[in-house]
C-alpha cells in the first residue's frame, strides 16, 4: 500500500531562521560560539569591578556578539533570501518520491534526488540538494513527525541500497 504524507503550509523567515540556527550550533561554529559566550561571561564576572568603561563596553559587545548580534544577522539574511515574503508550499511524500507545489510551479523529486533528512526538536528538514530542502515545523507535522522522518529515512536507504547493487 502506498503510504502518503500530505502537508500544505507556509514557510517563512522563522522556519528558515530555526534551521539556520540549528545548523550553526550543531557545527564546529557552534562549539566556537559556546566557548566564546562562556569566555565572555567569565571575563565579565572576573573583571567587571576593575574594568574601565571602554573595557566594560567591549566585554558587553563580546557577549552580545553570539547571543544577539549573530542571531539577528541570521534572521536578516533569512528574510532577505525569502524576499521578505512567506512561501506557500504543498508537499506530498509517498513511495514514489516527493511532489512539491509552490508559487504556481510543481515538480516531482524521486528518492535518488533526496540527499537526506534531519530531525530536530522543532522541525524536520528534507534535503533535496546542497543547502536546498523543505522545512516542516512541528505545527505542520503534528503527530506525524516521527513517522514521516522514519519513512523518508527508510526510502533514502532503500534507494541507496538499490543503486549500489
Amino acid at each position: 500500500m502506498d503510504k502518503r504524507f500530505s502537508y500544505t503550509y507556509t514557510t517563512g523567515t522563522f522556519e528558515l531562521w530555526q534551521a539556520s540556527m540549528y545548523y550553526a550550533y550543531s557545527s564546529f561554529m557552534g562549539v566556537v560560539n559556546v566557548v566564546f559566550i562562556v569566555s565572555a561571561l567569565a571575563l565579565i564576572f572576573a573583571r567587571w569591578g576593575s574594568a574601565s568603561d571602554l573595557f566594560k563596553a567591549l566585554m558587553v559587545v563580546m557577549l552580545l556578539l553570539f547571543t544577539v548580534i549573530q542571531p539577528v544577522s541570521i534572521w536578516l539574511r533569512c528574510r532577505a533570501s525569502l524576499g521578505g515574503r512567506d512561501q506557500m508550499i504543498s508537499l506530498t511524500v509517498s513511495d514514489s518520491g516527493i511532489d512539491v507545489s509552490s508559487d504556481g510551479k510543481s515538480g516531482h523529486i524521486t528518492w535518488d534526488g533526496v540527499k537526506g533528512v534531519v530531525k530536530k526538536p522543532t522541525l524536520v528538514i528534507i534535503y533535496s540538494g546542497d543547502g536546498a530542502g523543505y522545512i516542516l515545523g512541528n505545527a505542520v507535522l503534528k503527530e506525524t513527525k516521527n513517522e514521516l522522518y522514519d519513512f523518508v529515512q527508510e526510502r533514502i536507504k532503500e534507494d541507496h541500497h538499490a543503486r549500489t547493487e
